[in-house]
């Protein structure tokens, strides 16, 4: 077969066939396309290109023989040695996010027009509900015309409250934090609960890693430690109901000493800054880049007294609220207009420079959300990461002083991690689905509605369960094909939120070596970092002129649990992980210890899945189906995404768990809310 027939058969000059190539073989995923685990719209991205791009950025497809399984008997023919060279130069970073941008942008226009008409559907859901609350038979019977879903009163959208002699049952499809959260929740209110997790193990993002300490401790001495590598520390002020989860389940917490240094090496903004150190040393980029520094903190001002007054945190009925992450949509807070308005184009108006958010903001944020593209983030969640992670750093947030680590020692005070680290974290998903019919390495093939109501999941391995509800909590492109009778307004919202790999599929940031080479760190800094820093950012311009993050996860100080910080440097092995070197730098081979991916782990901040998630609550429920996880929350958190699957397991029928916790359920309400179920 020719190159050129293969290139027209790419999903939009030609969306009746998809063909696609792999080492010369050409083949035809037409039909797989419809089972494709990660989602119809990603292998259509992938339509008339080359598949090794794909495998070398989504890793998952190589930690198992399924996906070569699943391609060979779909060969339709071969290319020449020529063109089998041309489909892989051919098929790169920019043509992948070109694609993939031309899907995006079809989801984006009907969304518009969702959102735009989302003020009428809930009115229209508040007077059938209204109805339904005077007659109850005739509320059910108007939402049954419309074609939105009314909680509590739509086909599969009432609430089960299970009893002694009747038992309802539960299917959630996806083992992290949120799906967990939903499974535990409905388990502790009487639900039968099956969970699948199609990965080894449920945890979701929150991985962990095995640091061997064997040449540092005697042989009776445990001989390794288990660090988080993901999910690594929380503000408790803002994580009420993660904080509370810990409590009821009795896992122990420490403080978490995370202090960011920031080495910048771009031209026009040389120097150095460390995150929790508000002094204006020589060669800090606080002194070089002070006018910008200075036009960030109008900016927050400005974010936080708009944002105050849409959600009328200066009301006196409001005056003993702890500050909170779901605060933004309180009072008229829909109506706030930094919820779309990005906070760049603020700080921008006010005269702040590109260079300062390049080199400073970008950097300093991109080691928390794995991201090297902030632009959209939305202005209104400005004070909100300022406050827990601080670019402007205060005697609230951060402490300075001296310590056996250095002179002018410091770090962020607002976070709190396991004490027992990895293997605390490990816990926290051993008791959540204890007493659960847990089904790991399963991947769900198919879900279907039956006439009685009752939804039949079919897994890989030929069997099925018959349930009352079903909870999604996976990524959000693998849904529309598990899910394949889902309407098209579901489909409209489905196909719209983006993750961090839709913009930067080969980014250094989606891929992760963890190894013990402390020559990436540049020697004028090495030990002191090590010693003390939580984060080693380094910041370069790259010979084709872009700029360059690099970031270097110093696990030497951030598993303080099992003691690991508190060691000297001689007593601990050096624990990296890096993201995105920079040019000319290199890790020697025989210091790796593993790799990792963050493929569909992260969410961009961003307007179009704002409007993804605020529309979702006109399907949630339809037909007893729901999702949360990440992406139907404002923001990617752990504890945003728990809750998530809380308020899921709430709307199933299930109790909240934390009533005596005033300000963690206000929270419950609040994200309850804003999700519309």
């Amino acid at each position: 077969m020719s190159l050129d027939e293969v290139r027209k058969c790419d999903g939009i000059q030609n969306k009746d066939r998809l063909l696609v190539t792999h080492d010369g073989i050409v083949y035809d995923v037409t039909m797989f396309a419809e089972n494709h685990p990660g989602g119809r719209t990603l292998l259509e991205t992938a339509a008339g290109l080359d598949l090794q791009h794909f495998f070398d950025n989504y890793t998952v497809h190589g930690k198992s023989d399924k996906a070569a399984n699943w391609l060979a008997p779909l060969a339709v023919g071969k290319l020449t040695e020529e063109e089998t060279l041309m489909a892989k130069q051919h098929t790169t970073p920019e043509k992948h996010v070109e694609k993939r941008m031309a899907m995006l942008t079809k989801a984006r226009r009907k969304i518009l027009v969702v959102t735009a008409s989302l003020p009428l559907w809930l009115a229209v859901r508040n007077f059938v509900s209204f109805v339904g609350w005077f007659v109850p038979s005739l509320g059910r019977s108007l939402a049954r015309i419309v074609p939105v879903v009314v909680p509590g009163f739509s086909p599969g959208a009432e609430p089960l409250h299970c009893e002694e002699e009747e038992q309802y049952s539960v299917a959630v499809i996806g083992g992290g934090i949120a799906g967990c959260g939903a499974a535990w929740s409905c388990k502790e209110s009487g639900f039968r609960v099956t969970l699948f997790e199609a990965r080894p193990h449920v945890s979701g993002n929150a991985r962990t890693f095995d640091w061997d300490f064997s040449p540092y401790r005697e042989k009776d001495e445990e001989q390794t430690v288990r660090s988080c590598v993901s999910v690594t520390a929380w503000p408790s002020l803002y994580y009420k109901n993660y904080t509370a989860l810990l409590e009821k389940l009795d896992i122990e917490t420490v403080h978490q000493p995370l202090s960011w240094f920031l080495n910048s090496k771009v031209e026009g903004a040389v120097g150095t800054l460390w995150g929790a150190d508000p002094r204006l040393y020589e060669g800090s980029l606080r002194k070089v880049l002070e006018k910008d520094f200075n036009r960030y903190k109008y900016t927050l001002n400005i974010s936080n007294v708009i944002c105050d007054f849409f959600t009328f945190r200066w009301a006196p009925w409001r005056r003993e609220d702890e500050p909170s992450m779901y605060d933004n949509h309180q009072g008229l807070g829909f109506m706030n207009p930094f919820n779309i308005i990005p906070l760049y184009t603020l700080y921008r108006s006010l005269g702040g420079s590109d260079l300062w958010w390049d080199v400073v903001f970008t950097p300093h944020y991109t080691a928390s959300f794995l991201v090297d593209e902030l632009r959209p983030f939305p202005a209104v969640f400005g004070p909100l990461i300022e406050s827990q992670i601080p670019l402007l750093p205060n005697k609230s947030n951060c402490w300075q002083g001296k310590s056996k680590r250095g002179e002018n020692d410091c770090n962020i005070n607002t976070c709190v991690t396991w004490k027992d680290a990895g293997k605390g974290i490990r816990e926290v998903f051993d008791r959540l689905t204890s007493g659960i019919d847990l089904r790991e390495n399963t991947r769900v093939l198919d879900v279907k509605v039956l006439p009685n109501g009752k939804k039949r999941v079919y897994d890989e391995n030929d069997k099925y369960v018959d349930v009352d509800r079903v909870i999604f909590a996976c990524p959000v492109n693998a849904i529309g094909n598990i899910h394949k009778s889902h309407s098209e307004l579901a489909d409209t919202i489905l196909a719209t939120p983006i993750y961090a790999d839709d913009l930067h599929p080969s980014s250094g940031h989606m891929h992760a070596v963890m190894h013990s080479d402390s020559t990436v760190i540049e020697s004028e800094h090495r030990e002191d970092c090590l010693k003390r820093a939580s984060n080693y950012v380094e910041v370069t311009r790259l010979s084709n002129g872009e700029i360059n993050i690099e970031n270097q996860y110093n696990f030497g100080v951030q598993t303080p649990g099992p003691g690991v910080y508190d060691l000297p440097l001689d007593k601990k092995p050096v624990m990296l992980i890096s993201h995105s070197l920079g040019e000319g730098k290199s890790i020697d081979p025989s210091l790796v210890r593993g790799t990792g991916n963050h493929a569909r782990a992260h969410p961009l901040y961003s307007g179009w899945n704002v409007m993804a998630m605020l529309s979702l609550r006109l399907v949630n429920g339809e037909n007893g189906i729901y999702y949360c996880s990440n992406w139907t929350t404002p923001a990617n958190c752990h504890d945003m995404s728990f809750l998530s699957g809380l308020v899921c397991a709430h709307a199933v029928g299930a109790k909240y768990p934390f009533e005596h916790k005033r300000e963690a359920k206000k929270d419950f309400n609040r994200l309850r809310d804003l999700m519309g179920i």
